[in-house]
C-alpha cells in the first residue's frame, strides 16, 4: 500500500489498518478522536478524507506513533 506523505490524508486502508492494529471497533476508534461512528465509517470507506492531523492524533492516542516515512498503520 503506497504511503502518502505526512501532510496528506491517509488512505482508507491506512485508517482501517490503524484501527485494527489498535484492536478497536469502529465505534471505539471514533470515540478516540471524538468523531461520529458514521464519520469513521466514511473515512474507512473512502467517502470522506480524514484530516492528516486527526489521523496523527489517532496514531498518538493508540501508541502507534511515530510514523516512519509518512502515514502507515502499525
Amino acid at each position: 500500500m503506497p504511503s502518502p506523505n505526512k501532510h496528506s490524508s491517509p488512505s482508507p486502508a491506512a485508517v482501517r489498518d490503524a484501527r485494527i492494529a489498535a484492536g478497536l471497533t469502529q465505534t471505539e476508534a471514533a470515540q478516540t478522536v471524538q468523531a461520529s461512528l458514521r464519520g469513521w465509517q466514511q473515512w474507512e470507506a473512502g467517502d470522506r478524507s480524514m484530516a492528516p492531523g486527526l489521523f496523527e492524533l489517532f496514531m498518538l492516542k493508540t501508541r502507534q506513533w511515530p510514523l516512519e516515512g509518512g502515514h502507515r498503520a502499525g
